[in-house]
């Protein structure tokens, strides 16, 4: 039997947030995010980072994950159970002892768990300089700590993923396992203790690699970073003619330089953006299926079913109904009384 402080036991411990979803079945808005307005949400800072450039958390288990970006890197370390997630619409499952780590402008969305599914979010800063982050590794030292790097700065594709598999690893287990209990505690030197054992755990992880999705090049003078930014907010209006001609592109060439630095073509990238969006409305909102499909750029809810069946091999009808519902507004309150 664990002891009651032991990390373990903390971890199952149910949060207020749990309690909530594990009774109503659904997903608590606890940020209170305009799902309308911005149908893929970025995940703020909210009150993450209160105490240095690292934070550790847990996922609230017993519910869902609507999509969304991130306005910091995430590790997700799998501390029991399993999880299904998607990155970048791409379907990952998380066992016991994987660690995805996923860059800003990933969308990220997380099917539901149940009691013994533990994932620990561990979040890293990116609007500070990265020297001052991590100034005991330089930049070159390997892919994640590039990836690290790549996430401070402003001019960059933010898309990349990598995930890692720590079973056969005892050093990098115990790095992680007391990162994780640094972070859940109020430890007197908690910010430099984190930093430290962190900075341990990346020279640990490329060895231990298996999959990833790496873009690194320097966009400081290439201008695909502002046309993909062009498109991930206006998903639902515009085209390649009109992307094009804003940017001042031959539409073919357009298309072509999109699917290299991408490996999607133009309208996959907005189809996907268009069925992430659809999804979070269904969850998230009270729209009915013209209302959605008008929401993320369609004409009519039979464009909607062409997107549904491609993609999930369903109907829009019949994944609104097998989605958990969504926790009435009026039990959020709960969550801080």
């Amino acid at each position: 039997m664990n002891h009651p402080n032991s990390i373990t036991s903390r971890l199952f411990k149910m949060t207020k947030v749990e309690k909530l979803q594990n009774h109503f079945g659904g997903n608590v808005n606890y940020m209170d995010l305009d799902y309308i307005h911005d149908p893929i949400p970025k995940m703020p800072q909210w009150n993450f980072f209160n105490d240095g450039d690292i934070d550790v958390t847990k996922s609230n288990r017993f519910s869902y994950v609507p999509a969304h970006t991130h306005s910091f890197i995430e590790f997700n370390y799998m501390y029991s159970g399993s999880c299904t997630q998607y990155i970048n619409d791409v379907k990952t499952i998380l066992h016991q002892h994987d660690l995805l780590v996923m860059d800003k402008d990933v969308v990220q969305r997380i099917d539901y768990t149940n009691e013994n599914d533990i994932l620990v979010n561990i979040l890293v800063k990116t609007d500070s300089p990265y020297e001052a982050i991590f100034d005991s590794i330089p930049q070159s030292t390997n892919e994640i700590t590039q990836l690290l790097y790549n996430g401070t700065r402003v001019n960059s594709l933010h898309n990349n993923f990598m995930l890692f598999n720590l079973s056969s690893s005892e050093v990098a287990l115990n790095l992680i396992n007391a990162l994780i209990g640094i972070g859940i505690s109020q430890s007197t030197h908690r910010k430099d203790s984190l930093r430290f054992i962190f900075s341990s755990l990346l020279l640990e992880l490329p060895d231990l690699t298996t999959a990833k999705s790496i873009n690194l090049a320097d966009s400081s003078s290439d201008d695909l970073l502002p046309v993909l930014k062009y498109i991930e907010e206006n998903f639902a209006t515009t085209s390649l003619n009109e992307v094009s001609e804003i940017f001042k592109y031959n539409t073919n060439y357009l298309g072509n330089k999109i699917k290299t630095n991408t490996g999607k073509t133009f309208n996959e990238l907005i189809e996907r953006r268009r069925l992430s969006a659809a999804q979070n409305l269904m969850l998230k909102t009270n729209l009915n299926l013209s209302q959605i499909s008008e929401t993320v750029g369609y004409q009519n809810s039979s464009s909607l079913f062409r997107l549904f069946k491609k993609y999930l091999q369903t109907t829009p009808s019949e994944y609104k109904r097998r989605v958990h519902p969504k926790v009435p507004d009026s039990i959020l309150k709960q969550i801080n009384s």
